[in-house]
């Protein structure tokens, strides 16, 4: 038995880096959260020994804003992690011999994404095999060497956001390797699915004004923790926890009569968020991960 696990590139898990504090380094992003009050000095007097530099608070707040952005959404009608379609060829009785085989899996819109498992190729006698993977334009090779009487197991298990995938081998030698029910010679498990991350990413200026809010508030109520004392948290608590309850009064830690706002910038965004998603789905993606009887409703009751 020859087991070999095929690294198929995955692109970065950021939705979009386009979000920043004017100052750091030569980077230049369209999106700054100086706009909001959020400057590389202030957050540079905010980072305590969690983050140590303001880079690195800025990098975390934005990080965990996309995330929350993701989570706070509600898509009524979206077929959340469900299976679109599953290929899955089993191994037969009969074998081929030498030749070009391939395996092809294909999404059926640019909001699925392609699961593939474990690939299984048998051979029989003394077989030469050359498995190539092909995907988003290249070809990498994933196995090269000959097989006596085993079977090739190439561990993949992960999602990928490509249009299609193809893995291709080419046999040769003395011996015959096993064929599968779709008449090729890979028995392998691999399936279509709808992914939230995938619509929204693509939409993602929409969703942009909600994550600077976020984000600006994460970084100001990191200040009234921070095990390092500055003169933010000494002297503009009071200011600061007043700011962060009109960008996200998730994180209101004011009572009844100190606030300003019955819902957050934030709050008050996605709900804008999902109207336009709304209209989108009904333009484009009926066919595709939606079931439009009943489409995106804003559910957010965060206080």
């Amino acid at each position: 038995m020859a087991e070999v696990t095929a690294e198929l590139v995955i692109p970065t898990n950021k939705c979009r880096d386009v979000i920043g504090v004017r100052g750091l380094c030569a980077t230049t992003y369209p999106y700054y959260l100086d706009t909001l009050g959020i400057s590389l000095s202030k957050t540079a007097k905010l980072a305590d020994s969690s983050a140590v530099t303001a880079r690195q608070l800025v990098d975390d707040a934005v990080e965990f804003a996309w995330g929350e952005v993701f989570s706070d959404l509600r898509v009524d009608g979206f077929r959340v992690g469900g299976i679109r379609e599953t290929i899955n060829p089993t191994f037969t009785d009969q074998t081929l011999g030498a030749g070009t085989y391939t395996f092809t899996v294909e999404r059926n819109c640019d909001i699925e994404q392609i699961f593939l498992g474990v690939l299984k190729i048998k051979a029989i006698g003394d077989v030469n095999i050359s498995l190539t993977s092909q995907y988003n334009g290249s070809t990498s090779a994933v196995y090269g060497d000959p097989l006596s009487d085993e079977t090739l197991i190439v561990t993949i298990d992960n999602h990928y956001p490509y249009d299609s995938i193809t893995f291709t081998a080419v046999v040769s030698g003395s011996g015959v390797v096993q064929m599968t029910s779709d008449g090729g010679i890979m028995e392998i498990n691999a399936h279509t699915e709808c992914s939230e991350k995938l619509f929204y990413c693509k939409y993602w200026m929409h969703l942009v004004k909600a994550v600077m809010y976020k984000s600006s508030a994460f970084i100001l109520n990191s200040s009234l923790f921070s095990d390092r004392s500055n003169d933010l948290v000494v002297y503009k608590s009071n200011e600061i926890a007043l700011r962060i309850s009109q960008l996200d009064s998730s994180l209101n830690l004011l009572g009844k009569d100190g606030r300003i706002n019955e819902k957050g910038k934030y709050q008050l965004e996605i709900e804008n968020i999902n109207n336009k998603l709304k209209e989108i789905v009904k333009q484009s993606y009926c066919t595709c991960c939606f079931e439009c009887d009943n489409v995106i409703s804003s559910r957010i009751t965060i206080p």
